[in-house]
């Protein structure tokens, strides 16, 4: 057995509606632990629950799942609040308040509804900010298929730029690549998680020699992506012990608490 050290900052169930499946959650915690991991980030069911574009009914039953998973399985579930920041400042703040200062969420999730570089965002960053919760958010380079209202890297560190006090998680290493890791150099609030697509040869080492080893974040997109296989693109990867510890748990224990 693979020794438990190691947390999952990207995690989702499928289970629609209010409540979660003890059966799914049960899964995702045997097939975790047998990776090394001891506790997961629950990003929420968003696909199944309002799409791409949620009302705020969906946002409130994809929190209320996230909430009732971290009640059923504190010592191995976290979890972060979906907002779609098209609703307005109000919903958004007070559905911050829900979740996160009386809830326990330890962070926001940002999807595809409104992208980074409109200002509907900005309430959102400076609550966060306020909070000391970091904000992850969805960014992908793509050709084809390509949402909307849909950010890449760029928008994020447009987002970044905006806000330099919050501190920002960019979801998706796999999807924005080579390229993704370059657009948020220069900026320190933000950080990278390693899902995304299938591993790339080389592409962790890069993003921790260019943006140092405390500020890539293990994430696998668990069950659109398996942990044993995004666990294996860190653990195999030309790291040093230091460098892999932190990727696979300490940047995640420092930056979520």
């Amino acid at each position: 057995m693979i020794p438990l050290a190691c947390i999952d900052v990207h995690v989702h169930l499928r289970t629609p509606g209010p409540v979660p499946s003890a059966e799914e959650i049960s899964r995702c915690r045997r097939l975790a632990a047998a990776q090394g991991i001891e506790r997961v980030h629950l990003l929420g069911n968003l696909i199944s629950v309002g799409g791409y574009e949620p009302q705020p009914a969906h946002v409130r039953t994809v929190n209320d799942n996230t909430l009732a998973a971290m009640a059923a399985t504190p010592d191995f579930i976290s979890g972060l609040c979906y907002l779609n920041p098209a609703h307005g400042a109000a919903f958004c703040l007070e559905e911050m308040d829900r979740c996160v200062v009386r809830g326990g969420m330890i962070g926001v999730k940002l999807w595809v509804a409104v992208h980074a570089r409109r200002p509907e965002l900005d309430p959102i960053l400076a609550r966060a900010g306020a909070l000391g919760v970091p904000v992850l958010h969805h960014a992908w380079y793509k050709t084809v298929g390509h949402v909307a209202q849909e950010s890449d890297p760029a928008d994020i560190a447009a987002l970044a730029a905006r806000h330099p006090r919050t501190r920002i998680l960019m979801a998706h290493l796999g999807g924005g690549l080579w390229r993704g890791v370059r657009a948020i150099v220069g900026l320190p609030n933000v950080m990278v998680d390693t899902s995304g697509a299938q591993p790339e040869a080389d592409l962790v080492e890069y993003a921790v020699r260019a943006l140092g080893a405390e500020r890539v974040l293990y994430g696998s997109d668990w069950p659109l992506r398996d942990f044993a296989t995004q666990t294996a693109r860190i653990r195999g990867a030309r790291l040093t012990e230091r460098e892999r510890d932190l990727v696979l748990g300490g940047n995640a224990r420092r930056l979520f608490g």
